[in-house]
């Protein structure tokens, strides 16, 4: 009965042990997965800011190849007038994101 007694508390002591070193692997994943999530996010943002200024070196690639005089400058102008509204409108999908 003694042998009984002692096998019982000794599963006991190894489940409890067992229950605290789920939690903690648990709660540890639970981290890692939300790490996860945040690195994904910030990469996804990443690419975006980089498919953003690519778009702004090819115009801007497209402004310097235009001739000098009156009507350059009024292309240039209109380029420049482009780009702050897509500048804005990154202003505005960063702020939505967030």
């Amino acid at each position: 009965m003694e042998d009984l007694s002692k096998l019982v508390k000794g599963l006991d002591i190894k489940s409890r042990q067992l229950a605290l070193r789920y939690k903690t692997l648990k709660d540890d994943f639970e981290i890692l997965k939300n790490k996860h999530l945040e690195t994904e996010n910030n990469l996804n943002q990443y690419k975006q800011t980089i498919l953003e200024l690519e778009k702004q070196i090819q115009i801007l690639t497209i402004a310097k190849s235009i001739p000098t005089g009156k009507e350059s400058s009024t292309a240039k102008k209109k380029i420049n007038e482009l780009l702050r509204e897509l500048d804005t409108c990154i202003d505005l999908l960063n702020n939505k994101t967030i």
